[in-house]
Order: C-alpha cells, then structure tokens, then sequence
C-alpha cells in the first residue's frame, strides 16, 4: 500500500519482441509512479528517450528526441475488462500484470504524427530539398511533362 516507484527500459530488443512494430531503433526510460490503494492502483508514467524516424521533408533518418506523461488507473473489480484506454478493472487475485503493450503503445503515440529533421535541431538535406522545391515550380507553371502526357488521352476521336 501507499507510494511506490519503478523504472523500465525500452530499447531495441524490446521493440524486437513486439509483433508487428513499427519502431526499428528506439530507445526510452520509463519512471512509473504507483499509489496503491485497497481498492485501485494509480499508475503515473514519464518517458523520456528517442527513436529513429524519416524525416518527413527529405526523407533522412535522424534520432527524434522523446519526452512525455501518461496515466493509467486500475480499479480492482469481480470481472477482468481491459477494453477503456485509461482505466482497467482486474481481479483481486492477480498478482502481476504485464505492462509491455501498454508500455509499447504509449511509446508509438509519444511519436509526434509530422517529423522534421528540424525536431532534431539537424537541418534537412538540401539536395533532396532543392530537388523538391523545383518539382513544386514546375508543377505551379503548369509543366509536369507526366501531366502533358496524359492530357492527349481523352481528346483522341
């Protein structure tokens, strides 16, 4: 009862072990804070660490800084149901839990859903930049030789 306080390591093999994961290379420290009552478990978590991703302008991998908090309440109950996000209802008689999906989960959402190399403080590639932004002139002046291709097609009588 009362205060307690775990740490939990996410690296590599971990993510190696999730079936189907999304992160290739990641890693985070993960401090959780339970206050267990007689009736529920309050789970307070703090990440912090890093992941691999692409860059979402040039396409460059590069390390994304991670940092968040997450909260998780455990109300003891007759009938095991795991089905509300941020509340589970398990049984007096269970005497350990396994927090790897869990974990694993708030880790993918800490993932913000645009990533620059600018998050990173790196600047992007400036080739494929430049390659970029002449694509994009080209198109705003109506000249995509793909486009020019097409636009004989259904004018063929």
């Amino acid at each position: 009862m009362g205060e307690n306080s775990f740490e939990f390591i996410l690296n590599d093999r971990f993510f190696g072990k999730v079936e189907g994961s999304v992160i290739q290379k990641g890693n985070a420290h993960i401090i959780l804070n339970l206050l267990k009552t007689e009736t529920m478990y309050d789970l307070h978590f703090k990440l912090s660490g890093d992941v691999s991703v692409e860059c979402d302008n040039c396409l460059d991998e590069f390390t994304l800084p991670l940092a968040n908090e997450f909260h998780l309440l455990m109300k003891l109950s007759e009938n095991e149901d795991y089905s509300d996000d941020e509340m589970f209802y398990i049984t007096r008689g269970l005497i350990e839990f396994d927090l790897s999906q869990y974990l694993y989960e708030s880790f993918v959402l800490s993932i913000p859903p645009r990533r620059v190399c600018s998050m990173a403080e790196k600047k992007c590639n400036s080739e494929v930049a430049d390659k970029i932004n002449n694509l994009s002139d080209t198109e705003e002046k109506g000249n995509n030789p793909l486009f020019d291709k097409l636009k004989g097609i259904f004018n063929n009588n």
